[in-house]
């Protein structure tokens, strides 16, 4: 072999390392994008002097929206200072589907997913702490997408 049969077989040998790579990029499954709102807790004036209100804390709600329907096959909230050391820390809301669940759109924290249930049975979802951050983990089929959100102090009220 000449020079010029060598250059030419390491070209193709490269050029077909380069193509296997972009189209092994291409098919692989991509994000979900995932967009995290917390909502402040609904003050009515008519519960500013309930007495139950003053034992049961106010609570913000915190809706995940996706960029389009996806059936859910598991959801996970964790905090995100003990998933960055530990990937198998105990996790504060977590649902699996083993068949259907329902095509959803957007999610809100602790609310039921039609065809969804508790990883754990009997499973409640925790309250979520201020200024704690979390992770939020989806997955439907072999895609996954993940969110970061924290809840903010609130605010004292005058009385």
């Amino acid at each position: 072999m000449n020079k010029k049969t060598i250059f030419q077989f390491v070209l193709l040998v490269l050029l077909l390392g380069v193509l296997a790579w972009i189209m092994a990029q291409f098919f692989k499954p991509g994000k979900i994008p995932v967009y995290c709102e917390v909502h402040p807790p609904r003050i009515s004036r008519s519960n500013n002097n309930d007495p139950r209100t003053a034992q049961n804390p106010r609570t913000f709600d915190v809706a995940f929206g996706l960029d389009q329907r996806y059936e859910l096959t598991s959801v996970k909230v964790v905090a995100l200072d003990e998933w960055t050391t530990n990937k198998q820390a105990q996790p504060l809301w977590h649902l699996v589907s083993e068949t259907n669940s329902a095509p959803v759109r957007a999610i809100i924290y602790g609310q039921r997913i039609r065809g969804m249930h508790a990883a754990v049975p009997g499973a409640r979802p925790q309250m979520l702490q201020t200024n704690v951050a979390y992770r939020l983990l989806i997955q439907s089929g072999s895609r996954e997408g993940e969110c970061d959100f924290k809840l903010p102090a609130l605010p004292q009220l005058a009385r």
